[in-house]
């Protein structure tokens, strides 16, 4: 059985596909317009996490997939040790059981037996009440097993958590959560949890409002509250914002969008070639109009398919053509 487990990391995807055998781990890995395919031999006493690290660290897996990973390799030994638990206690309940069955039976019909022979000698009609009794033992035995049956063997009906949110309703704005204040990355902490449990095919720009801020009301379960000041999410790179930087993820978006069309149109990216920090050229964007005017902040090409940034590079970045 195969496995899937995909992350966002800005809009790049990365995606992870793990099929566990007896003696190998397939591993099928993309991230971007990168893909790796391996089958991990598993010739050693290891653990199937120590044969993925490996994998992990050469092909730079992401610190939120190695751990999606981890919880799951650990749920997944939960399991087994569960299902052995449950199969040894339903052995030792057949064992144990079965033969209070048989005691069960066997008095029923002995106790039947006994008075229908009493009767039978009072009122001389042997063996007709003989009969009876012992058909009606067979059946108070039988009946006994049946309600010890349905007692100790039946599946007990699973109960929903009492706080349980009944169809995926947002239940946020029935409660009055505090004022808090909070770090930018509390708050990337919060939307990366969000993120990993959306439905597939919905993503956490929905959590942006008209304004570019981010709608609190949707995280303040994951943050305990709702934070005293606002922050910004780009809806492009997800990259996030404190107030005094707003005004940079609305101009990252019309940027984003601007170099997105103009690789896909001209099968390069906008900025001069020996420029050393992969600097948008934003001169050629509006040339061929793909920009109205020169945005106040000067951004940036990084590796990840093209996304850009805000932050200069610190190294030489020779990789981007």
């Amino acid at each position: 059985m195969r496995h899937k487990f995909t992350k966002y990391l800005g809009r790049v995807t990365e995606n992870l596909e793990l099929g566990f055998e007896e003696k190998w781990i397939y591993v099928h890995y993309t991230i971007g317009a990168r893909e790796k395919t391996a089958c991990l031999l598993k010739n050693e006493n290891k653990s199937d996490e120590e044969y993925l690290k490996s994998f992990f660290e050469e092909n730079k897996v992401s610190a939120e997939m190695k751990n999606e990973v981890k919880r799951f390799l650990k749920d997944e030994k939960n399991r087994n040790e569960t299902h052995w638990n449950e199969f040894t206690t339903f052995l030792m309940k057949a064992l144990s059981l079965n033969m209070v069955f048989g005691i069960a039976i066997a008095l029923s019909v002995y106790c039947g037996f006994k008075l229908g022979s009493f009767l039978d000698q009072r009122f001389e009609l042997y063996p007709t009440f003989t009969l009876i009794g012992t058909f009606l033992g067979i059946g108070v035995g039988g009946l006994t097993v049946y309600s010890m049956v349905q007692k100790y063997f039946k599946s007990p009906k699973q109960e929903k958590p009492k706080n349980e949110n009944p169809k995926g309703m947002d239940l946020t704005n029935k409660i009055n959560y505090p004022i808090i204040d909070v770090t930018i990355d509390d708050v990337r902490k919060a939307v990366r949890t969000f993120s990993d449990h959306l439905p597939k095919g919905v993503f956490r720009t929905i959590l942006v409002q008209e304004d570019g801020s981010i709608d609190f009301k949707q995280l303040a379960p994951l943050l305990g509250g709702v934070p005293a000041k606002k922050f910004y999410m780009s809806k492009e790179t997800y990259d996030l914002f404190e107030d005094s930087e707003k005004q940079i993820p609305i101009e990252m978006d019309i940027v984003q969008r601007a170099v997105d069309q103009y690789v896909k149109d001209h099968k390069e990216y906008p900025m001069l070639k020996f420029d050393p920090h992969h600097r948008v050229n934003y001169y050629q964007l509006m040339q061929d109009h793909y920009l109205k005017t020169a945005p106040e902040t000067q951004f940036y090409i990084t590796n990840l398919d093209g996304l850009i940034t805000h932050i200069k590079p610190q190294k030489k970045n020779s990789s981007l053509s």
